[in-house]
């Protein structure tokens, strides 16, 4: 048996991303371990009640492993009061960071605090191997001295029956999907998006992905949709009230909304889709591990490390503004653009709907050659990556 702390709140944001990160890797893990028992709680849960159960499990599994400074022990992770309580591993898999907007300066200007650091050195310091998801992610962790960073992807990438199989390149879009942005103030970029796939796919059916309820009264699991701190409030209503006009929206245009957020089920429906442009990662991901061609649109730095790594139908969404990195330490926990601050240092791309609109004419041409070899490379990150770790876990 494994311990599983997930990101996925239950309350609050009931991010459906977060949902699938917690599947994949209880899938994963059976599969190359050979053992599907798993004991389940939530990051923020206090672990003292469990501590037989857990002692007794082979490690703790911490997927996503959202590393933040508020600080991660023990606010990110609740954990122990004594974390010596904890006998078995602490294992990240697919570890994270998430700060805006997630370019080389926060890369390299980003110092996270003593407390933090030193509770990653903890988890460090007893693994064989520090998984991250993307590249960007090892790099921040290395340069705050973990030197075991090892490369898997997100377990999201790996659907085990889609393995080996082709890409889906479709002659023609019937189906297409689009998610929002988490941030507020990335709602008129949203809206020229949705325009833009209006006018470019006039006859397909168009659906809304809601992946996220509209509170924000949890943190919203490591893909965002909930904040904390002072300003955690009126943030919240902000988020719902930009949900409700790109849904609204939406609706305008002709799309179908669907509200996905807590019910994992609903993800199974992009498998009838022939395409996704959106902010979602998980959307993005979810397609991808199905071999269907999707578009993310970077708001953060989990979508620029996404589209870094991976090399396919990724744009960024931002464009740097001011030389300088705002205070890591008055952000919260999901990263994305809260604040006039922020917005000033790196403000939506105006344009970035023409540039979208003119990469998909082509690669509905060509039926989307350019996304040749996105399959057998998500194989081989399973099979040189990700399966080694697996095989390696205790």
């Amino acid at each position: 048996m494994f311990t599983v702390l997930t990101t996925y709140p239950e309350n609050g944001s009931r991010n459906v991303g977060d949902q699938l990160i917690e599947l994949r890797t209880k899938e994963l893990v059976a599969q190359e371990k050979g053992d599907d028992e798993f004991f389940t709680l939530f990051r923020e849960e206090a672990l003292e009640p469990h501590l037989s159960t857990i002692n007794d499990s082979r490690a703790v599994l911490m997927p996503a492993f959202p590393v933040r400074d508020t600080p991660m022990y023990p606010a990110t992770f609740r954990l122990t009061e004594d974390i010596t309580d904890i006998k078995v591993p602490l294992i990240p898999i697919g570890a994270n960071w998430n700060v805006y907007p997630g370019d080389k300066l926060s890369r390299e200007s980003l110092r996270y605090s003593k407390e933090t650091v030193q509770f990653l050195h903890h988890v460090s310091e007893n693994v064989t191997m520090f998984s991250c998801r993307e590249h960007y992610a090892c790099r921040v962790l290395e340069r705050h001295g973990i030197d075991n960073t090892f490369f898997t992807g997100d377990p999201a990438w790996f659907h085990l029956p889609s393995l080996g199989k082709p890409l889906h390149r479709p002659k023609k879009i019937t189906k297409v999907v689009f998610s929002p942005p988490l941030s507020p103030y990335y709602l008129g970029q949203a809206k020229s998006i949705i325009t833009m796939i209006t006018g470019l796919f006039p006859h397909a059916d168009k659906y809304c992905a809601m992946h996220l309820a509209d509170s924000g009264d949890s943190d919203g699991g490591e893909d965002g949709g909930g904040v904390k701190g002072e300003n955690s409030a009126a943030m919240s209503e902000d988020v719902a009230w930009k949900n409700r006009m790109i849904k609204n929206l939406a609706r305008d245009e002709g799309f179908t909304v669907l509200e996905m957020a807590g019910d994992i089920d609903t993800l199974n429906f992009y498998e009838e889709c022939d395409l996704h442009i959106g902010y979602e990662c998980h959307a993005h991901l979810f397609f991808f591990s199905r071999r269907i061609p999707s578009v993310l649109i970077a708001e953060d730095a989990r979508g620029v490390g996404f589209n870094h790594t991976i090399g396919f139908g990724g744009f960024t969404g931002f464009v740097r503004a001011q030389d300088v990195q705002s205070d890591i330490k008055k952000s919260h926990t999901s990263g994305y653009c809260t604040s006039v601050e922020e917005l000033i240092l790196a403000p939506p791309k105006n344009a970035l709907a023409e540039e979208v609109k003119e990469f998909l004419l082509r690669e509905v041409e060509t039926n989307f050659l350019r996304y040749l070899g996105l399959n057998s490379f998500i194989d081989a990150v399973y099979k040189e990556r990700m399966k080694p770790f697996l095989k390696a876990l205790p």
